[in-house]
């Protein structure tokens, strides 16, 4: 009996909080209807009402309520003042969801709000909502008899304008391309006609007047001066000649201008001079002599100038030279 009547205070102090902490705080649900077609959408609202004296957090929602029920949106937390209990406050917030899975009835989550009162948590839920979500209504007067199928008309010729012009323009965009890319594999401009390529000989007198301002043997870069006066003379002969002296050695070129008697053993003799100095200086470190650099040059430019068409106008060099010309 003793212990009997120390629960019952217990249980009447408890209870009596409840009761305190209900009247403080009420939290509702609704919804506008409790059912919906498949994708169509329905209204719900929470409602709060709470004391000042209270504090807690507004339930967070995302953009699913549970799996099946989405959320489409959510609208403004409007606060209503009481009048006549000023103390208390009402907060309201309107959500509107939807469905797209038919013949489902879906029990909501209940909303939960965590209250931090005096120092204790207590938690207060709203009343559980059912929704159900129905299938769209079948027409029973509809029969799939005397269903007639589509009805084809030929294609006119405004119809088919489109689709030729198109054809066309594909067609004349790769005819583009692929003359594009023959201009430019054989180097030539796209729309332009080609300028007249310039003689051999006006070439290489030019290159050869370039290599002689340059003075590069007279600043020790004797290896390049022999690189250039080579290269200088395998265009030439290319040019002049059609052997294929870039891709061949000195002594293939000699060998073949020989076999073709293409030109004068004396002309010969002084482009083998020349091929010579350069291999020597070029691959086996060889340092000739000042003398030896200008007589390469005068040989080279010898050589160009016995060796060019007489047909083509020709074009001397741009200052009076002899064999014996100094680089």
């Amino acid at each position: 009996m003793k212990l009997i009547k120390n629960i019952v205070p217990l249980l009447v102090i408890l209870l009596s909080h409840k009761v305190a902490t209900t009247q403080e705080i009420l939290i509702k649900a609704s919804l506008d209807r409790d059912s919906i077609l498949v994708g169509d959408q329905v209204d719900m609202t929470l409602n709060i009402a709470y004391s000042k004296s209270l504090n807690f957090l507004f339930p967070a929602v995302g953009d699913t309520l549970m799996p099946g029920v989405e959320v489409v949106k959510q609208g403004k937390l409007d606060t209503i003042r009481n009048k006549k209990k000023e103390d208390l406050i009402t907060v309201e917030r309107k959500f509107t969801l939807t469905s797209f899975e038919a013949g489902v009835i879906y029990s909501l989550p209940k909303f939960q709000l965590l209250l931090n009162r005096n120092s204790s948590i207590d938690t207060i839920s709203s009343s559980q909502l059912t929704l159900k979500v129905m299938p769209p209504p079948m027409d029973s007067t509809w029969t799939p008899n005397g269903v007639k199928p589509p009805i084809e008309y030929p294609i006119t010729f405004g119809e088919a304008i489109p689709y030729v012009s198109g054809a066309l323009l594909v067609l004349a965009i790769i005819a583009f391309v692929l003359y594009y890319l023959d201009r430019r594999a054989k180097n030539k401009p796209l729309f332009s006609s080609p300028k007249p390529k310039e003689p051999a000989h006006v070439i290489a007198f030019r290159a050869l007047d370039k290599l002689k301002e340059d003075k590069l043997w007279q600043q020790s870069k004797t290896k390049e001066y022999y690189t250039r006066i080579s290269e200088i003379l395998r265009v030439y002969t290319e040019d002049r000649y059609g052997v294929p002296a870039m891709e061949q050695t000195s002594d293939e070129i000699l060998k073949a201008m020989t076999e073709l008697n293409l030109c004068s053993k004396e002309q010969l003799g002084k482009l083998s001079e020349v091929f010579a100095v350069s291999d020597l200086v070029k691959f086996a470190k060889f340092t000739p002599t000042p003398m030896e650099n200008e007589s390469s040059y005068s040989s080279s430019r010898l050589f160009v100038e016995q060796t060019m068409k007489m047909e083509t106008t020709s074009i001397a060099p741009t200052e009076d030279t002899t064999p014996q010309e100094q680089a």
